[in-house]
């Protein structure tokens, strides 16, 4: 008896250790990996498994700013089993990442993180968790179109995840966040102090929303839709014609 209330508490309870076979993912790609689960002191009945995506999200309010934790994506494995004192067993998963995810890396650049959070469902217990980093790299289109501002004569300001979503006519983002990459100009260029990028992705095309801040005239927004195969040069050729 005094075991059970040890393991209910987590002293000596069954451990969890999710192993990924790559770290490494692209939004819109898949998360291969496994459950390890490794018994305690005493019998545990697990009745399944929770799988969230995590990231770190600003929210602005009339107070200010501050950062939480938001959650992505989650999961459900419904993987109910008995675990046997001193015993090991393997739930192997594949998790079908959104289109949405942030991005965490960029070339020289980590910009953001994302992790993924395990947690074991035990009854009148605490349950076990296990979290793990990972790398989500930028899509080739997404690095077209930083090149395509930096060759326009802007420099990669700061990357933020927001807290919200996005609309443009016809679509609107689904996950609850969202991430915008902030770019200045590295001389006067047409009064624009600002412009901002963000991205939705519309079955096979983005939709690439463009905020330019210029002097004396304030904010504005246009939408361009690109193919996954935009060149930075197609890219640069209408984003031109939004900055002037």
């Amino acid at each position: 008896m005094l075991q059970q209330l040890l393991a209910s508490a987590g002293i000596g309870a069954c451990k969890i250790d999710t192993q990924l076979q790559s770290s490494q993912a692209m939004a819109g790609g898949s998360l291969k990996g496994q459950i390890l689960v490794r018994g305690g002191a005493v019998a545990q009945q697990i009745n399944g498994f929770s799988l969230a995506l995590m990231t770190r999200v600003k929210v602005s309010t009339d107070n200010g700013e501050h950062y939480q934790n938001f959650c992505l994506q989650r999961f459900r494995l419904a993987e109910a089993m008995q675990v046997a004192p001193g015993s090991q067993q393997q739930i192997p998963f594949e998790l079908r990442l959104s289109a949405e995810l942030p991005v965490t890396h960029l070339p020289h650049h980590t910009v953001g993180k994302v992790w993924l959070c395990t947690e074991a469902d035990i009854t009148m217990a605490l349950d076990p968790s296990d979290n793990d980093l990972l790398r989500i790299d930028a899509p080739p289109l997404l690095l077209n179109c930083i090149n395509a501002m930096l060759e326009l004569g802007y420099q990669l300001q700061k990357v933020d995840v927001e807290k919200g979503y996005l609309q443009v006519p016809g679509k609107r983002s689904q996950s609850g966040c969202y991430q915008e990459f902030e770019f200045r100009p590295r001389q006067w260029l047409s009064g624009v102090k600002e412009v901002e990028l963000s991205f939705i992705p519309d079955g096979a095309d983005t939709l690439v929303l463009v905020e330019v801040d210029r002097a004396f005239r304030g904010d504005s927004y246009r939408t361009v839709r690109l193919s996954p195969h935009a060149s930075s040069a197609q890219i640069q050729q209408a984003l031109r014609g939004i900055l002037g």
